[in-house]
This record gives C-alpha cells, structure tokens and sequence, in this order.
C-alpha cells in the first residue's frame, strides 16, 4: 500500500493524495520550486482517511481538504494533546482493545491508525512500536512508523525504518524517494546523500517523476547547475507538463 503524493509549491499549494503530515519548514533563501517534492511512502491499509501530507514549503500556503491549521509537528501535537484523543471514544475502545491483547498485532495497527487521525502521534507510535515488535519484518507497519516519525520531525528515526522496510520491498521506489527527503529535510541538510538515495529509485524506477525533481531541488540547494539541469531535462523528456518544470527551470537559470 502507498502514501499518495503531495507536490512542491510554485507560489501555491498543488493536489494531493491521501496520506500522512509533515509540517517542519525547510528554511533557506530557495523559491518553493527548489523545495523537495514528498513522495508516495507507503502506508498501512488500515490509514485509508489520513489528510495528505504537508510539504515543508506548503506551511504558508492554503491547506488542502482535510488538513489541521499546521506550522510545525510540535504545534501538531500540542493542537490535540494526548488527554483530548484519549477522551475520544473510538481512540478510547481502540486503545483498551489494544492493551487488552498486546499481541494482536491489527488491534496494535488499528489504535496506532486512530490516534494517528487524532494527530495523537505519541501514542500512534507506542503501538506502531508494538506492531513492529510483533511482526519486525511487516512493511506496512514499518512503513507507518517512519511515516509517523518523519511528520513528528525526527528525520533520522523515519529513515531507520524506511531503510528496514527497503529491505522487505527493496523496490518500492515511494520509500526509497522518502528516504532521501529524510536526508533533505534534517537538519543540517545533507543534500548529498538525499541526492544519492533518490538516484538509487531511478536505477530500478526510472520514470519516477518525485525523485528527478527531489534530485533537481536537492541540487539547486548545493549550487550544483549540471545535475540540476540533467534531472530537470529528464524530467521534460518523461512528462513535458510537469508543473514544476518552469519553476525549476526558473531556479537553474538562476544560478552562476
């Protein structure tokens, strides 16, 4: 199962799929063009109502359907602290049937789905944790729990299960394009090593669409002309109406 994309901004907001949050903002003096593109992480099954997630850059922007009124995964936890999803009452039977039996691994997916809804990620990730302990090789689950990590801002927690969850589906060209905005978006960046991961989808998905402009983006970020203007001419060749490629191309154009 896959987390849908969400695309950069060129001035404002684009579509999106349905997926998880991320909210921490990518500083820097870049237009919103040579900001990554989130790509299509997997999720669980069991997450079939989670809003689309949130570009760094689209923090400022009109939210899509289904959005809190975000800045930063801190203030998401804050919005909705841990009493209030508790006090919920399908958070409240999801979690007594959880703890109830501890070993049920979809009693331990569906309370981590439905905290998560309740931007509860806390507790979403106590028993995504369970779920993994219960079955360390199942991607789904490692999938969300990166996903969770990664909307809460802990970029290198998230790329230690996306890398676990690569193993099981060491094809699955969304994780492996997350994987790479993990690198991107920490802090400090390390737009190198984002660069690497998202070329390594291309060596089995070379279409990829998210990983060309990430590696486009990633690369404006380091000054880098060439790789910029290879990743952003490829990405012309597979989809000439991308509507990133004028912002992108406005970007390169800009650089000595």
């Amino acid at each position: 199962m896959s987390k849908n994309i969400i695309l950069c901004v060129i001035g404002l907001a684009l579509g999106f799929g349905a997926g998880f949050f991320i909210a921490n903002k990518v500083t820097g003096s870049l237009p919103a063009a040579a900001v990554p593109a989130a790509t299509a992480a997997a999720r669980p099954a069991a997450t079939p109502d989670s809003a689309p997630p949130l570009d760094p850059a689209q923090a400022g922007a009109p939210l899509p359907p289904g959005h809190p009124d975000v800045s930063s995964a801190t203030a998401n936890l804050n919005a909705n602290p841990n009493g209030v999803a508790a006090s919920n009452p399908e958070a409240q039977a999801a979690m007594e049937a959880a703890d109830r039996k501890p070993k049920d691994f979809d009693l331990q997916m569906n309370a981590a789905t439905t905290f998560y809804k309740l931007k509860a990620f806390d507790k979403a990730t106590l028993y995504l944790q369970r779920a993994v302990e219960l079955k360390p090789k199942d991607a789904d689950a490692l999938i969300a729990l990166g996903n969770t990590r990664y909307d809460m801002g802990d970029f290198a927690s998230a790329a230690s299960f996306y890398e676990r969850a690569i193993v099981v589906q060491p094809q699955n060209a969304d994780v492996q394009t997350d994987l790479g905005n993990t690198y991107f978006q920490r802090q400090p960046p390390d737009y190198k090593r984002a660069i690497e991961e998202y070329r390594k989808t291309l060596k089995f998905e070379p279409r990829h669409e998210k990983a060309l402009q990430n590696i486009a983006a990633a690369a404006l970020r380091l000054g880098d002309k060439a790789t910029a203007q290879e990743a952003i001419q490829q990405l012309a060749t597979i989809n000439p109406a991308n509507p990133l490629l004028d912002g992108l191309r406005s970007n390169v154009a800009e650089l000595p």
